[in-house]
């Protein structure tokens, strides 16, 4: 036994017990004459074998110190509380169709644990192609030469995240007793992984910490100080096993964030679910004293090999690929932002919140990959407006769909998720006939036939995130003429404007060029009787310019694509028909729906 050992043993020994009590691992005397039941330290895993059709408990293999045996520093924790069978809800992602989804399903990886799988609903990660590219995941354990060592790092490496990167380190010497914390920390230190898996854990409650110095006494300073600093230099996060002993708290180690202020935010706590019973494991600690950082996944029967596994130990790296696949999806987040993710869209367990047992509840990978909280889209790098179905004319919605513009909005978390503008954009008809009433609300003189002035306009009137002022002064030209064929009198007339929208301050659109529009309309008056058919509003040229957020940098910057969205249209045709001063008329617009509108205009005399 090392140095370290000893003193860890000696200091468990102290502070439970002043004699050897029956079956208490921790008391030197007793672990020396039991020596196989009380290896100095056990990994959190228990494996489930099949011996000639009686199933039998087997402890994992030997080496760091949770599993086994009472807590030290006070009296041995409360037994786990019961935990009653919890209802499965699922949210169907509808971004997955459900051939794809079942495809996922279908692949033999996947099927070797589906019961698993389905319940932290892996499919739709798959499916949305998040595997934990570009993650290194680092599996501190008992090295592959063991069995407990490569089913954890077969789990990490697994279907959940299978492009991660898994190293593995050894820090168990040749009786699977802890190398020393110094050379443990020196692998935490100088490895480039940013994930870290700790299938181990402390024989002692996480209730029992309530200061730093306590866990540095218990492993060393300079390995506390390691952790602390890989997590905020690295922005590391650590992932703990809470250990196998039934309690109604955690390991030791899982108190990390509780008296090291370093470590909050990047360290996550893992206890296992029966899937069998749809409840906590009956051998896995509770969450305890760790709640708010703590998560529930699958531990039961996890089959990488041809023992199934039960434990914390692999309920652990199945949370470790879950945070490589967030990596990978949103690079730009923060460890913070990825515990906190991961705590906000678990599936609630047991009592409603967070509670003892569960913490935040079920691990959820179709949550995390979608959008939380209510949508926003990106003005500018710093504002930001609600994403609402933007209100505007056909013509801009028929050029935006043509200019195929790319947007992006972005969640409470400021993760980017693209989407389809045209299924943001409601087409709002330019309503002719309060057009028609407000015409002549205009300054104008008149040379001849020939009219100039200039009026207030609406017809690009937009409202929300493609948004305008909804007055526009627009400059124009008409040419009129007037002339009988029988007792019909013929009014022709072209008009000619020019006009420059402004777009709202909470617009993606940045500006406008001048617009020029042709109005061409002809009326026929028999009597009290009036006829007419126009081409009104047509943009014969200009263009709209745009500056949209279409994705997030690695870094976390906002990119934007600046787009020139021409504005030429196709008219629309109005037909009319009155009497006296009364009009129906019927409008055919080429890019909204039709129109149809009855107006009585007239002055009145007093």
């Amino acid at each position: 036994m090392s140095v370290v050992n000893k003193i860890f043993a000696v200091f468990l020994c102290i502070a439970a017990c002043n004699a050897a009590m029956a079956g208490d691992c921790t008391n030197p005397e007793y672990a020396r004459a039991h020596t196989f039941e009380c290896k100095k330290f056990d990994f959190t895993g228990t494996t489930t074998l099949a011996i000639g059709g009686a199933v039998a408990a087997a402890g994992g293999v030997a080496a760091a110190i949770a599993s086994m045996g009472h807590g030290g520093g006070g009296s041995t924790p409360d037994a786990q509380p019961y935990a009653a069978p919890t209802a499965r809800t699922y949210y169907v992602g509808t971004d997955i169709d459900s051939a794809t989804l079942s495809a996922v399903q279908q692949r033999y990886e996947y099927t070797k644990n589906t019961i698993a799988y389905d319940e932290i609903n892996l499919a739709y990660s798959i499916a949305r192609g998040f595997t934990g590219k570009n993650s290194t995941i680092a599996v501190i354990d008992s090295g592959n030469d063991t069995w407990h060592g490569q089913t954890v790092a077969k789990i990490a490496g697994g279907p959940i995240a299978p492009d991660a990167t898994i190293k593995t380190y050894k820090v168990t010497d040749a009786s699977m007793n802890f190398i020393p914390y110094s050379e443990i920390g020196a692998v935490i230190r100088t490895t480039d992984a940013n994930i870290f898996n700790n299938s181990w854990n402390i024989n002692m409650a996480a209730s029992a910490i309530t200061t730093r110095t306590q866990i540095e006494n218990i492993t060393t300073p300079e390995f506390i100080s390691d952790i602390a600093n890989t997590a905020k230099t690295r922005d590391a996060i650590f992932v703990f096993a809470a250990g196998n002993n039934g309690w109604a708290q955690s390991g030791a180690m899982s108190a990390l964030p509780r008296v090291v202020n370093e470590t909050r935010g990047h360290v996550v706590n893992v206890v296992a679910f029966d899937t069998e019973t749809n409840q906590l494991a009956d051998f896995s600690n509770a969450c305890g004293v760790t709640k708010e950082y703590c998560i529930t996944a699958p531990g039961t029967n996890i089959s990488v090999g041809i023992i199934p596994a039960s434990g914390t130990s692999f309920a652990a790296p199945i949370v470790s690929a879950a945070i490589a696949t967030i990596r990978q999806a949103f690079p730009y987040m923060t460890a913070t932002q990825i515990t906190e993710l991961l705590f906000t869209t678990a599936r609630d367990l047991g009592n409603p919140g967070v509670d003892d047992i569960y913490g935040h509840g079920m691990l959820d990978l179709e949550s995390a990959t979608r959008p939380v909280g209510a949508p926003v889209i990106a003005i500018t790098e710093t504002q930001t407006v609600p994403m609402r179905a933007a209100r505007i004319p056909g013509t801009m919605a028929h050029n935006i769909k043509n200019a195929d513009v790319k947007l992006a909005y972005f969640d409470k978390f400021g993760r980017a998720f693209n989407t389809n503008i045209d299924d943001n954009i409601k087409i709002q008809n330019p309503g002719r006939g309060f057009s028609v009433l407000r015409d002549k609300n205009n300054n104008h003189m008149n040379i001849g036939n020939i009219e100039m002035g200039f009026m207030s306009s609406d017809f690009l009137a937009a409202y929300g995130f493609i948004g305008t002022d909804n007055r526009t002064s627009m400059t124009y030209m008409a040419i009129n003429d007037s002339f009988n064929i029988g007792n019909a009198q013929i009014h022709p007339r072209a008009q000619f404007g020019i006009m420059r929208p402004r777009p709202s301050d909470d617009s993606i659109i940045a500006d406008f060029s001048n617009i020029y529009t042709t109005t061409l309309s002809v009326d026929a008056y028999v009597h009290d009787f009036h006829f007419g058919i126009s081409a009104p509003d047509m943009i014969t040229n200009g263009y709209m310019k745009m500056h949209v957020a279409t994705a997030r940098a690695n870094t976390g910057e906002i990119l934007f694509t600046n787009y020139n969205v021409p504005m030429r249209s196709r008219p629309s045709i109005e037909y009319s028909l009155g009497y006296k001063f009364i009009t129906a008329a019927f409008v055919d617009n080429p890019y909204g729906s039709d129109e149809f509108y009855v107006i009585a205009k007239s002055k009145l005399r007093f």
